[in-house]
């Protein structure tokens, strides 16, 4: 029979199944690829894990995270190396391994009819998750662990048995000690447990237990933790707004022209899941009643996200976007699930925009630079033995020293400590208390007779104008600098001014 005269279903599976391996591949490469060095975040990351493993627990203290992702990473890059990509690729087989558990999850939850690839294809190409993908911390492994949660407690509720219940265990505690904002997922979760059990849910019960035995996994970091909660935090940020948990799907989206596009066809599927019915004819409807699973599902996930913000403001603990990394797989999954609604020729065209929206945006990840810290370890070519390079703030530090360990004697504002790593402990009073005119007198007699090079940013939060003053003083001390790096067209941007020995 002629190709023009087969079926439909027929003719279609020729081209997708082809297309859904060429967007797995495209998808799988980019999360392996990017041309920025590490930045403060992963270069500080990288340092805590490449050192023995007591001393490491010893520095996590004073960073303010949980030490799983930092102990894969040690072990990984003993047996793969420090290099940039070496570390980063921890990440990016994490967020691969992700995909095939996504397909299970999709299987588990019935919520896309016989085939699990949209929801597959959609966290494949979501640009947030590849944008974590090629950084060096920890939030591949937070959706890996997420989506084994579902898979676990999915089988707990529903089959029961010993295997089942270990996992669900293991799961829970991994994901305690992998990211604090999974101690919001869990507390969702337990809730959503103990009402069930409240209105008669016999399968409730039997999760209850590995939940709270997974708890205890977290026992042994509970005096580190309690540290970090009265001595680090994020002294750099603020608290989240109370739109969070409405607005995270929106900002997954990444960059670029199509993520407009992206942004309104997550709402709108994810509307659809809920509301949405094929018609006969061809197109949707919104009726009630609405659809029970992936109302449920998104109520979840949302709920995670509120929990998480009402704490953060209630402790004041300062928010990034990364932090809703534990709510991607549940929300997706609803997204996808709105394909399910529409019409078969109607859902191949939206997948194939979402598809190709999620690539576009990504496309754009390799090219970013995150960090200039390679421009100005570049510039610190030229430093002699005995020259004083000072960081200002002290942030700006882990990413050139990394690169640059031996260009002069290398110190941090306010406390001339290491430039290899951050003290967060006590930072906002400790930057609030610092005299930048007796800093920067001891840093010119430190400097008799040698240059001193300046690399600073002035926006950083907490430090009161601490790195403009000192700018200023050396300024007066030795005259105008040779301006070597003016910080722009990156995430975190680096000034170099160089004062020459007088």
């Amino acid at each position: 029979m002629p190709a023009a005269n087969q079926p439909t279903g027929e003719a279609t599976a020729r081209w997708v199944r082809p297309a859904v391996v060429a967007v797995l591949v495209v998808s799988i490469v980019l999360r392996f690829l990017t041309r920025s060095p590490l930045w403060l975040d992963e270069a500080q990351t990288v340092s805590i894990a490449n050192r023995s493993v007591p001393h490491l627990f010893t520095a996590l203290r004073e960073d303010g995270a949980p030490p799983l992702y930092y102990l894969l990473l040690h072990y990984w890059m003993a047996a793969f190396g420090t290099s940039s990509f070496a570390v980063r690729s921890l990440s990016s087989v994490l967020s691969v391994g992700a995909l095939p558990v996504m397909a299970v999850v999709a299987k588990r939850f019935k919520l896309l009819g016989d085939s699990p690839w949209p929801a597959v294809l959609l966290l494949a190409t979501c640009p947030f998750v590849i944008r974590y993908a090629t950084e060096a911390r920890m939030y591949s492994l937070v959706l890996l662990l997420v989506l084994l949660a579902l898979v676990a407690y999915e089988r707990v509720w529903t089959v029961g048995g010993w295997r089942p219940a270990v996992a669900a265990t293991v799961v829970t505690g991994a994901l305690l000690l992998t990211q604090y904002w999974a101690i919001f997922m869990l507390a969702t979760a337990g809730a959503t447990v103990l009402f069930a059990m409240w209105r008669g849910a016999r399968e409730a019960r039997r999760l209850l237990v590995p939940m709270v035995i997974g708890c205890g996994f977290f026992l042994p970091w509970l005096p580190s933790f309690a540290y970090q909660s009265a001595h680090t935090g994020a002294p750099w940020g603020s608290p989240p707004g109370i739109e969070v948990p409405f607005v995270a799907l929106g900002g997954w989206v990444g960059g670029g022209l199509a993520s407009p596009v992206l942004r309104w066809a997550y709402y709108l599927l994810a509307a659809v899941a809920i509301f949405g019915y094929a018609r006969r004819g061809g197109g949707v409807s919104f009726h009630w009643p609405v659809r029970r699973r992936p109302l449920l599902l998104l109520g979840f996930g949302v709920a995670v996200l509120l929990v998480g913000t009402v704490a953060s403001e209630a402790v004041t603990s300062a928010y990034a976007p990364r932090y809703t990394m534990v709510a991607v797989a549940p929300i997706l999954l609803v997204v996808a699930a709105g394909l399910d609604a529409l019409s078969p020729r109607l859902r191949t065209a939206t997948l194939a925009v979402v598809v190709v929206s999620g690539l576009a945006g990504s496309a754009l990840i390799p090219g970013e630079l995150r960090t200039q810290a390679a421009q100005v370890a570049k510039i610190l070519r030229a430093a002699q033995p005995g020259d004083l390079v000072v960081f200002c703030p002290d942030q700006l530090g882990p990413a050139v020293h990394r690169l640059a360990p031996n260009a002069g004697r290398q110190v941090v504002y306010p406390t001339f400590g290491s430039a290899a790593m951050v003290d967060w402990v006590d930072y906002k009073t400790r930057n609030e208390d610092a005299d930048p005119y007796t800093f920067a007198g001891s840093a010119l007699q430190m400097a008799a007779g040698h240059t001193i090079w300046f690399i600073y940013e002035t926006g950083y939060p907490t430090l009161a104008g601490g790195c403009t003053d000192l700018l200023t003083t050396f300024t007066v001390a030795r005259g105008q600098p040779v301006d070597a790096l003016n910080g722009h067209g990156a995430f975190e941007t680096d000034n170099v001014a160089e004062f020459l020995a007088p």
